[in-house]
Order: C-alpha cells, then structure tokens, then sequence
C-alpha cells in the first residue's frame, strides 16, 4: 500500500512540476489580430481608459498608453491602404510594369536592327527575288569566265586570240567584273544600290562580250582569208575576181588592227 501511495504522490508532484497555466492577455491578442489580419479597431486597445469627463482614470492604460497616446490613431499594419508592406508591393509592381516596358522596348529595337541587318547584309543577298529572277541569270559568265569564253570555237582561232593578246584582254575585263560583282553580293549595302551596282556590271559585261564576239568573228574571217590565199598561192584554186578578193581582204585586215 505504501509503495502505491508514494507513486500517486511523485506522480502529483511532478504534474504540479512540469504542467503550464496558459495565459490569455487579451490587449496582446488584439494587438496582435489587428497588426495581422483584422480590422485596425480603436476601441480594442486594453486596457481601456475608462474616462471621467474626458480624462482618463485608469491608471493601467497610463503605464501602458500614456507615452504614446496617438498610437491607436493611425492604422500601422504592415498591409493596411498605406502600409510598408502594401507601398513596397506597388513599388515592385510599378518596377515589374517599368521593366516589362523596357524589355518590349529593347526587343522591338532588337527585332527592327535584325530586320535592318537581314535587309542590308551581303549574307543575304542571294535570296533578293530579282538577283534570284534575272541577276542571277543575266551575270553568271562572271561566275567562270574561262568556260564561256570559246565556245563554239575552233582551236586556230582560240591558237590565234591567245597569240595575240586578245583572250588576256578578256580575262583581264572579265576579272575585274567578276570582282566588282563578288563585292556586290557580299558587301552590305541598301537593296536599291545593290540592285544599281548588279545592273552597271551587267551593261559593262555585255559591251565586253559583245567586243569579245566581234573579235572572235574578226579572227575567224582573218584565219579563213590567209587559208583561201595560200590556197590561191599554191594553185589549188582560181579566184574569178581577183580585185574584189582582194578589196575583202583589206577590208578584214583593217578591222582586225584592234586584235594586234
């Protein structure tokens, strides 16, 4: 029995010991709803004043109140219409609004520069539809000037403009259009001074091929009047109008005086 009643008695003491009476201050819980989540209220500030003709008797709100007696006035929550909190939120959202604005800037910036770029680049100029459409076309004896140069012709009179300085003459010509032309693709520069530039190559191109043929044509007839003369030379033949062959003669030999 004893041993049963000394437990019940350690068993008291140590509740009485450890256990906690809760404390509910209810000017704390007030304070501490208000300044969290509840309406700013004036008439929940405790302890109460418990005025006499306006004055206040309680000697408790002066111990708690009486240095600071406008405090119940002005609404200080964090999150009130004027509070830290809530001007810190609309400075973020006016900052967020500012920078949305500035980025949509800077993209249309960005966006319009890459749109001037691809415009004026050399690197796309290939894809210009009129380059694609006639340009292309119209300049591509520049691309090998070598392969276009003697086609159709025989090897005497390709021996013939070699010898005599004539196919240099087109290389040379031929070279420096096909510089200008490469320059013209790959430069940056507006579409319509580009266009400009790919039409004068293509006029001083077309005088040049143009010379080209007729010195082709020039040598040709040169090349064919010498074998008709050796022929008549060597009697294989008889001409039947001995001053007018020659007449045609001079007259060959006087318009290819620029192949010399």
């Amino acid at each position: 029995m004893k041993p049963v009643l000394s437990f019940l008695i350690l068993f008291s003491v140590c509740i009485h010991s450890y256990g906690q009476t809760p404390i509910h201050d209810r000017a704390i819980v007030a304070q501490q709803e208000r300044m969290v989540f509840k309406q700013w209220d004036e008439d929940k500030f405790y302890p109460e004043p418990k005025r006499f003709l306006g004055i206040p008797t309680n000697p408790i709100w002066y111990i708690t109140w009486g240095l600071h007696p406008n405090y119940p006035d002005l609404d200080r929550r964090p999150l009130s219409s004027r509070g830290e909190q809530t001007q810190r939120l609309g400075l973020a959202a006016a900052m967020q609004i500012s920078s949305n604005y500035y980025k949509q800037h800077s993209d249309t910036v960005k966006n319009l520069a890459a749109a001037e770029m691809a415009r004026i680049s050399g690197a796309f100029s290939s894809t210009d539809p009129l380059y694609q459409f006639y340009y292309k076309r119209e300049l591509n004896p520049l691309e090998n000037p070598e392969a276009s140069a003697f086609q159709g012709v025989s090897p005497e009179v390709i021996q013939y403009m070699t010898d005599h300085g004539a196919y240099q003459w087109y290389l040379n010509n031929m070279a420096s259009l096909s510089e200008r032309y490469e320059f013209a693709k790959s430069l940056d520069m507006e579409r319509g001074q580009r266009i400009l530039m790919y039409h004068r190559i293509m006029l001083e191109m077309r005088d040049v091929l143009k010379k080209w043929q007729y010195k082709l044509d020039m040598s040709s007839n040169m090349l064919a009047f010498r074998k008709l003369n050796q022929r008549k030379i060597s009697g294989e033949i008889i001409l039947s109008d001995p001053n007018s062959e020659e007449e045609r003669a001079k007259k060959i030999v006087n318009q290819t005086q620029v192949l010399k």
